[in-house]
């Protein structure tokens, strides 16, 4: 579980744990080492940004239990700016939490969950990945007029 360390990944892995599951909680947030030992689970402090910290993730997870059911990739953050004045790192860090992650740790995880013949996958997105702001819709509906 990603993101596990406050909000609603921090809800999930407490339902989970309450629920009977063995839980690893992944955070760059190291309240989530107080987290995951009150449910008594395992805690791995990980930027996801970085590939060898989704790796250790993927390894210490199976390193656990031997396998991995349920992989939830919760972790994200939100930057809002004009595209004029959005910041090419931060755009791209973004990029690295928010796809590449999932997509590397789904890619790690896979062959345990096929092994099993059974595991499940959940993307989290905010309300964000719905919608656009009002202030783009207002920019796109004036540029539009030009």
């Amino acid at each position: 579980m990603t993101g596990a360390a406050s909000g609603l990944g921090l809800a999930i892995a407490r339902r989970l744990a309450a629920d009977g599951a063995r839980v690893v909680l992944a955070d760059l947030n190291p309240a989530g080492a107080a987290v995951a030992k009150e449910l008594g689970g395992l805690f791995v402090h990980a930027d996801l940004a970085q590939r060898p910290d989704c790796r250790a993730l993927a390894d210490a997870a199976l390193a656990q239990s031997g396998t991995v059911h349920i992989l939830i990739n919760n972790a994200g953050f939100q930057h809002i700016a004009p595209i004029a004045d959005f910041p090419e790192d931060v755009w791209e860090h973004m990029q690295a939490v928010m796809l590449t992650a999932p997509f590397l740790l789904t890619r790690y995880l896979w062959p345990a969950m096929q092994a099993n013949r059974w595991g499940r996958i959940v993307n989290i997105s905010s309300i964000h990945g719905l919608v656009v702001p009002r202030c783009t819709r207002l920019a796109i509906l004036l540029r539009s007029m030009d």
